[in-house]
């Protein structure tokens, strides 16, 4: 996969671009510190810092089975609301994963995330030669469900008392998209 660095991709509502070290701010660090933020994410069982959030983007960059990118709302004056990443990509049965984040809390709720999802889901498919992308959400995540059904996932499945989320079982919801 070679994508470059500088690639942007827009539609009506967001920007997308390349995640670069120099793109971690103390606001970025800040969501994934964020119980509120961080509530539904694995990463929450972690400290973040801006030095360990760098090596993270570094090491997506340098991986070919990864697209790191972060989202722009283009109706919040074009600010970095949160990220979206295509990993780990299989190039022999054309699949990926997406994850996603909106850590801004202004951008909840304005369908930000579905259109960050329907634009990476054309970019797997015109730039990258994805036939299908996968997803998976805690089930009482009611925000990412909608925000994938919209972009045109289906649920796929269930893994029943999959996760802890405070302590109690909680199911994970596999979703997909065939994209060709």
């Amino acid at each position: 996969m070679h994508i470059a660095a500088t690639a942007h991709w827009k539609c009506h509502s967001v920007e997308l671009f390349v995640l670069e070290p120099d793109d971690v701010t103390e606001a970025y660090v800040g969501w994934l510190n964020d119980p509120a933020v961080n509530c539904y994410l694995e990463i929450r069982f972690s400290v973040h810092s801006i030095e360990t959030t760098r090596q993270f983007v570094n090491g997506c960059l340098s991986s070919p089975s990864t697209l790191l990118c972060g989202i722009r709302s283009l109706e919040l004056q074009g600010i970095h609301v949160g990220n979206i990443k295509i990993g780990a990509i299989d190039r022999h049965h054309g699949l990926g994963e997406v994850g996603i984040l909106i850590g801004h809390k202004a951008a909840w709720g304005r369908g930000i995330a579905s259109s960050a999802i329907q634009l990476t889901a054309n970019i797997a498919r015109d730039e990258l030669g994805l036939r299908k992308l996968t997803a998976g959400c805690y089930r009482s995540n009611v925000g990412s469900q909608k925000a994938f059904l919209k972009a045109g996932f289906c649920i796929a499945g269930e893994r029943k008392a999959h996760f802890l989320l405070d302590g109690a079982p909680e199911d994970l919801l596999l979703m997909d998209c065939i994209l060709r």
